[in-house]
């Protein structure tokens, strides 16, 4: 059985979509018995996804939802976590959708009884015609460049496993092992927690690229800096957890520093090239703003937990 934890938060536009694009068996490739657990903790979500489960005719055991006390995604992850049945658990969010026969691709490397997590390749639903938008695009087909770089291949096989060294998997298209691990209330990356932890109990991670999720990304410097400085700087903030044991930490400034022949590289066209160009000086100040919030000020999660990015919904 395969459970699908689906946290969402104020996307009532979007959350029907995501949750289709799983529960439609000839459109996702999933073969054996699901169900999808929707946490939301606004009633316009919740109604929205009922709203779709109800459409496409899914029993109460395919498709059930938790309201989550407005804490925050770990909670709500950990709230679904304690619930989830199957033997294989995907996680994703209610403002992606994944590409046709995804959950196929997610769930193939646990054919291999190493492995403990799969990540699925995020791609960019935006259009390459200005700067934010090339950037959404550069950004996930560097992270794909990496974990591809990073990982084995599997001889005749579609998929990487880690060896002695991984990238952490993506919290937009992920599948784990129902191992029941705790995750912190506080913690800022939690999908680079679970992938830490993963290792740590002697687990490989997998990517799976041709399991794709579409994501669209910040539209405006605000909602970049906002989202980046949780995600990016939520590495740092793992320090305090003690999770790099067996792998050292994967994202910093001057991890990130041998890829910028890859974002020169990465330009096909004189304004693309100026927009990577652009991007150093953005980069920067992200690390910047993350040394500040998370290693000086130490900031953690929000009081209200949820941090909604508007640009991207």
């Amino acid at each position: 059985m395969i459970s699908v934890i689906i946290t969402s938060f104020k996307e009532p536009k979007t959350i029907g979509r995501c949750i289709k694009c799983i529960a439609d068996r000839k459109y996702s490739g999933i073969t054996s018995p699901f169900e999808i657990i929707q946490v939301s903790p606004d009633e316009l979500t919740l109604k929205a996804g009922k709203k779709e489960a109800n459409i496409l005719g899914l029993s109460k055991r395919e498709y059930r939802h938790i309201i989550d006390p407005h804490k925050g995604k770990p909670t709500a992850l950990k709230m679904a976590l304690e619930k989830a049945k199957g033997e294989i658990i995907i996680l994703t969010d209610g403002d992606t959708y994944f590409e046709e026969n995804a959950v196929a691709e997610l769930t193939k490397p646990f054919e291999n009884e190493t492995v403990g997590g799969v990540s699925g390749r995020p791609k960019s639903q935006d259009e390459k015609n200005n700067a934010f938008g090339y950037w959404g695009h550069l950004l996930s087909d560097a992270a794909d460049h990496r974990r591809s770089r990073t990982m084995v291949q599997i001889n005749e096989k579609d998929y990487y496993i880690s060896e002695n060294t991984f990238f952490p998997m993506s919290g937009y298209i992920m599948a784990i092992r129902n191992l029941k691990f705790d995750i912190p209330v506080n913690v800022l990356s939690d999908d680079a927690y679970i992938s830490y932890t993963l290792r740590n109990m002697d687990m490989n991670i997998a990517y799976a690229p041709k399991a794709v999720c579409y994501v669209k990304y910040p539209t405006n410097l605000k909602d970049y800096y906002k989202q980046k400085v949780r995600s990016i700087g939520g590495f740092k903030q793992l320090e305090r957890f003690d999770v790099f044991k067996k792998d050292k930490q994967s994202r910093s400034f001057f991890i990130e520093l041998p890829y910028a022949f890859y974002v020169f590289k990465y330009a096909k066209n004189f304004n693309e090239f100026i927009w990577s160009i652009c991007l150093f000086p953005i980069r920067l100040i992200t690390w910047i703003k993350i040394l500040w919030e998370r290693v000086i000020l130490r900031k953690d999660m929000g009081k209200n937990g949820w941090e909604r990015i508007e640009s991207t919904k």
